[in-house]
């Protein structure tokens, strides 16, 4: 009997063992393969991963549903050597909405590095009933896909939602032929073919993707607050009769990119492109390997138009590049009349493209088509952006980046003011942020790798230190204070700084060095904290990425003590002149450090384009 009571004990334990092994296992969730087409409404958990195994068909009459926070990870090929993707039918809708802080994620099952970034699965098609090419009731089929079919005769037709979305490392062959690296197949990150206006696109990104970012075959749906960073081609391009609208949209192009867009037409075919585009700001590398010459927009093809509030900056062979023209009337001058056959390009957008030579260019016109185009012409200052790098190659050059616009800057002087349709928002600025707008924040791939300051963070020229102070001066406990350049305290001069103050850090200048706090030499900090209010340095970076090191420079208080052979030296990465310590003074006084706080800090004080993580001037 007490043998059998022992053999019952045993197996209870080992069924609640494993009864708690399934319930961890469940709330951890599971990995779902996706094998076949979903033929009826169907439901995606966020507490799953699914697998897409092959190119997945969401058919006719089907909706499928995805929750906020699920992750989709596609194959890079599948047993046909075809990537994987997501293929919305017509007819089919998806219903893909995430929020800020749990977006839906589609990336890749296979191992990412800083090389192998790209082609990494395929990509998310959406195939709508909306007007293409000569149309109404023209069909195409998506290129390298059999039967998936895009057109029709319905511009408001609705394909579904897609906020919050991410799309990351994309961009493989659908349908390798015999050399499946360059079928002309690579796919992009976001298709939308015939989508209509009903369709809602808003707050979605694509990044490293091999092919474009966002294109636009035919079809009206509208795209709003859109990141497409460092994909291989472009970042937004439209072909085939689109007349959708775009604002708020946001593109980084780097060495392997081409164009932050590509507009097509066909030449003087109906329905003629017509993309509308406000507030887009447009950054391009520092020196960019593909073709000098192209500009950083492209608008070819016969396309029209309306663009307005951009910003366009970076290194590029022209701002916009106009080329392969029809009998559209190009003007700097907007009109109501005679749409779509109109390409209208603001006189008020900032273009401070130059190219390799360092000159700027805004307009390369290569188009002798009457009516030709008379006297283009934009912006061409510094739109005043708090922080882009000046010198900037790939994605792992940037180290930090903030594309807002300063308060008073040249990007709040004469916005345009789009359209009053209804779906346009009137703003008092330029580009694709506002002030206190960064809406990439929290969700995008600059905000999770820590590249973007949290958006909470307003520097003002008020709330700034200046490179140089020169007259003391008090930071007071109400005021958030924002380090953005190295700042020099200068002699004679007392920089007080109230209990419960803090000091917020930028990663990087323009220029790649980390900003920092100098008192020189014959300057004095009075930062005299208490255990219940400390005075705190530390980074721009939202909580949820630190802490972490390196994130800013740090705090250097240079005196006239003695050091090592009673002479002078200086502070290792700091500008000639300005970094001296040393002298003969051992009771020289600086000043006081009481309850300070100094977190996140140790960036590159002097930054070695060579070598930017470990140019030896990391500071303490």
């Amino acid at each position: 009997r007490n043998t059998m009571l022992y053999h019952l004990a045993h197996l209870r334990i080992m069924w609640i063992g494993a009864a708690l092994l399934f319930c961890a296992t469940l709330a951890q969730g599971a990995i779902i393969p996706v094998n076949t087409n979903i033929t009826s409404d169907t439901t995606w958990y966020s507490d799953n991963t699914y697998n897409l195994n092959a190119q997945i068909r969401v058919t006719s009459g089907a909706t499928l549903t995805i929750q906020a926070g699920t992750m989709i990870k596609g194959a890079k090929m599948d047993a046909g050597g075809k990537a994987s993707a997501l293929i919305i039918m017509q007819g089919a809708k998806i219903m893909a909405q995430g929020t800020k802080a749990n977006p839906i994620t589609f990336t890749t099952q296979e191992t990412v590095t800083d090389v192998n970034v790209r082609g990494l699965w395929g990509g998310v098609i959406l195939a709508g009933f909306g007007v293409i090419t000569n149309g109404p009731g023209r069909t195409n089929t998506v290129e390298g896909l059999t039967g998936v079919i895009y057109g029709g005769s319905d511009n408001n037709d609705n394909s579904g939602v897609m906020q919050y979305v991410r799309i990351w490392h994309g961009g493989a062959d659908v349908s390798p032929t015999g050399n499946p690296e360059n079928s002309g197949n690579e796919i992009n990150g976001l298709t939308l073919a015939g989508v209509g206006a009903a369709t809602t696109i808003e707050h979605v990104e694509v990044a490293f993707n091999l092919d474009d970012g966002f294109e636009m075959f035919g079809g009206a749906v509208n795209l709003k607050w859109c990141s497409s960073i460092f994909n291989g081609d472009d970042a937004f391009d439209t072909d085939e009769g689109y007349v959708g609208k775009m604002q708020f949209i946001f593109a980084l192009v780097d060495n392997n990119g081409n164009h932050a867009t590509e507009m097509d037409s066909k030449i003087n075919k109906q329905p003629r492109s017509f993309p509308q585009v406000y507030s887009a700001t447009f950054i391009r590398s520092s020196n960019n390997s593909k073709d000098p010459n192209d500009g950083l927009m492209r608008l070819r093809e016969g396309t029209g138009g309306r663009f307005g509030n951009m910003i366009l900056m970076g290194t590029a062979g022209s701002g916009i590049q106009n080329a392969d023209c029809g009998n559209e009337t190009r003007s700097s001058t907007d009109s109501t009349t005679g749409i779509p056959n109109l390409l209208y390009v603001s006189q008020n957008n900032i273009i401070n493209t130059k190219n390799i030579g360092g000159q700027t260019v805004q307009f390369n016109l290569s188009c002798s088509e009457s009516p030709t185009w008379p006297s283009p012409s934009a912006v061409a200052l510094d739109p005043g952006l708090q922080l882009v790098p000046n010198q900037w190659n790939t994605h792992l050059d940037i180290l930090q980046i903030d594309p807002r616009p300063v308060t008073g800057g040249n990007s709040f002087s004469s916005p345009d003011t789009p359209p009053a349709d209804g779906f346009f928002t009137t703003t008092t600025y330029k580009g694709a942020f506002g002030t206190n707008d960064l809406w990439i924040d929290g969700w995008s791939y600059l905000s999770e790798n820590a590249l973007l300051p949290d958006g909470s963070n307003l520097p003002t020229t008020a709330n700034t230190l200046a490179a140089t102070i020169s007259t003391s001066m008090t930071l007071r406990a109400d005021t958030t204070y924002y380090l953005t350049r190295q700042t020099f305290v200068n002699p004679g001069v007392t920089l007080t700084i109230e209990a419960g103050t803090t000091i917020k850090a930028y990663r990087q200048d323009a220029d790649g060095s980390a900003p920092t706090l100098v008192i020189e030499q014959g300057a004095m900090i009075m930062a005299e904290g208490s255990a219940s209010n400390p005075i705190t340095f530390t980074s721009v970076l939202p909580d949820a990425v630190l802490p972490r090191k390196g994130t800013w420079g740090g705090l250097i208080i240079l005196g006239f003590g003695r050091i090592t052979g009673s002479g002078t030296s200086s502070i290792e990465g700091l500008p000639v002149g300005v970094g001296t310590y040393g002298g003969l003074n051992d009771a020289d006084n600086s000043g006081t450090l009481k309850y300070v706080r100094v977190w996140y800090g140790g960036a590159d004080i002097g930054f070695d384009t060579s070598n930017p993580e470990n140019s030896g001037n990391e500071i303490n």
